[in-house]
């Protein structure tokens, strides 16, 4: 038998501390058992540091990194083929990519494509796509994004929106200077957002989003 608790950030701790005694009770008598927890990174390390059950402690941590955009776009090319729902290759790859790799997207997107090609005979046109990145890009700011911020302080979110102010990957040095910040101050912030699961280092001596729509989503909301 396996348990999956999924969004362990919104997940009452009471509860997931007495799921996990109940598992460790079943495991010390042999029974065959099993859990999974699912949640974005600084949840799940929260949730390990917490002491909510000792042997969470040992737990085996996978990180689903970004998947490639053309394997996204295959998948999906052979799941709609598969069902009989007709769609362009070119709104395939703009589905594809709007994901941005991202597994939560790559699930959601998916989703809403296929609820727009129940409604609408199997056929996805340029409006129809459109409707379900739109429906995604709201749950995944709900449901990521703004979970994932709940937990920053006011210093880390200056540091993001300093961040946004590029496209790109952006050089640390740049963020110390539009924050008038010192580079152990900056390194600090960097660690931090790192573990989190917020930002990541692309290359050396720079930083990046690690989650699709977060630097749009801080644009949009800047100020508010």
């Amino acid at each position: 038998m396996l348990f999956t608790v999924d969004e362990i950030h919104s997940a009452d701790r009471i509860e997931l501390s007495q799921l996990a005694a109940d598992v460790q009770h079943f495991i010390r008598d042999g029974l065959p058992i099993g859990l999974i927890f699912v949640g974005l990174p600084a949840a799940v390390s929260d949730l390990l540091n917490e002491g909510v059950a000792t042997f969470l402690r040992r737990a085996e941590r996978i990180d689903l990194h970004a998947a490639a955009i053309n394997e996204v776009k295959r998948s999906y090319a052979s799941t709609f083929r598969d069902a009989g729902i007709n769609i362009s290759d070119d709104l395939v790859q703009i589905a594809a990519n709007a994901t941005g790799g991202y597994p939560f997207l790559i699930q959601l997107i998916g989703y809403q494509l296929w609820r727009q090609a129940e409604i609408n005979s199997l056929a996805l046109g340029e409006t129809h796509v459109a409707q379900a990145l739109a429906a995604a890009t709201r749950r995944h700011e709900m449901a990521v994004i703004e979970a994932a911020l709940s937990t920053t302080s006011d210093k880390d979110k200056d540091f993001l929106l300093a961040m946004a102010q590029d496209d790109g990957p952006v050089v640390a040095g740049d963020i110390g200077k539009r924050l008038n910040a010192k580079s152990n101050v900056v390194a600090n912030y960097r660690a931090r957002l790192i573990a989190s699961g917020l930002i990541e280092a692309p290359a050396y001596g720079k930083v990046d989003f690690a989650i699709p729509g977060l630097r749009e989503y801080l644009r949009k909301t800047r100020g508010k």
